[in-house]
């Protein structure tokens, strides 16, 4: 760690404004939200920013920990310049560029921020006052994004991701699920069957299969989806002995909302996964090419529960797959016992 500012002329008692950004995608967001938690109480009197793309960004609104959501959107030039002119108007003490791509440094340093923590990338490390140097150990990705308060002096305690939920976005939600015929007071298991790289997506037949045996047992189950899910869901609802509701996309706050009133959730290792967690809801993820040690942080005491199979091409990072080894080893029985491991919870 390298700068030309010396911490100690800006000591966290005399920080009023900072400056966090994470650009992208949806479970990186959330996964940033301990370090947020570590700042509000290391420095209870500053006015915290978040800069991150759309539609991401609206993760953060109303959070308890954010003052105010920076939203970098496409539309060339002239949107860069008015969100570069938002970002001046407040006078940065210190910003942490979480994300490193050559555009979140680049913005960064042009919000005028005092003290500009960042990770010592080739090309960019110069556009940082203090750089944050892969020391080769391994972490969880929350405590990956932990490593950038270091400069501040600050060390965190917690560890628990958090996106509030509003009590007019709870009743919504309730509502909306009242109305696909569910009893929102009973138990509800919700499945989420797509990610983005088919590599990370649990086979189609199984999570069929899955929903039939929770069906049989009289469980409520709740299909989820993103965009351009349709097809999966369609074919997986085709492959299915009971009649399931169809699900709808929606928009993530609303999301949010629902996932927070099922009992459990399963969901392969893509957005969704993280964000049940972060409302408080039991989550069983299934792991297959990626790295549950560090994508996974979730804690059993919490009822959060990992289904993955270490075999020799574990961690192969693929998105995509011709045998899809580790998805073929996670069966219907392994997933379910998960489940029920969370609800006993």
């Amino acid at each position: 760690m390298q700068g030309t500012l010396k911490i100690e002329d800006l000591m966290t008692a005399s920080i009023n404004n900072i400056l966090v950004s994470r650009l992208r995608f949806m479970g990186d967001v959330i996964l940033t939200t301990p370090l947020l938690a570590a700042l509000r109480k290391a420095c209870p009197q500053a006015h915290i920013g978040y800069l991150a793309e759309s539609p991401y960004a609206e993760l953060l609104r109303d959070h308890p920990h954010v003052d105010e959501v920076f939203t970098l959107t496409r539309g060339g030039g002239a949107a860069a310049a008015r969100l570069v002119r938002a970002l001046r108007r407040v006078r940065w003490d210190a910003a942490i560029d979480l994300f490193g791509n050559p555009r979140s440094a680049l913005l960064l340093f042009l919000s005028g921020a005092r003290l500009r923590i960042g990770g010592d990338y080739r090309g960019r490390r110069w556009l940082y006052t203090h750089r944050i140097s892969d020391d080769g150990v391994r972490r969880s990705a929350i405590d990956y994004h932990l490593r950038y308060l270091s400069p501040l002096g600050i060390v965190a305690g917690e560890r628990t991701t958090h996106i509030h939920v509003s009590g007019a976005a709870a009743a919504a939600a309730r509502a909306l699920l009242a109305g696909m015929g569910y009893d929102v007071d009973g138990v509800i298991v919700g499945l989420h069957p797509g990610a983005t790289w088919p590599a990370k997506r649990w086979h189609a037949e199984r999570f069929a299969a899955l929903a039939d045996r929770l069906a049989d047992e009289g469980l409520q189950v709740l299909f989820t989806l993103g965009p351009g899910e349709t097809e999966r869901i369609d074919t997986i609802l085709g492959m299915t002995r009971h009649a399931f509701v169809r699900p709808q996309i929606l928009p993530l706050r609303s999301l949010a909302a629902v996932l927070q009133q099922l009992t459990v959730f399963v969901s392969n290792d893509c957005g969704p996964l993280h964000l049940a967690p972060a409302v408080g809801t039991r989550t069983v993820g299934i792991f297959g090419p990626g790295e549950p040690d560090i994508w996974f942080p979730y804690e059993e005491a919490a009822g959060h529960r990992l289904v993955h199979h270490t075999l020799d091409c574990s961690r192969c990072h693929r998105d995509f797959c011709e045998t899809m080894a580790c998805m073929s080893a996670i069966t219907v029985e392994d997933v379910w016992q998960q489940i029920h491991a969370a609800l006993k919870r």
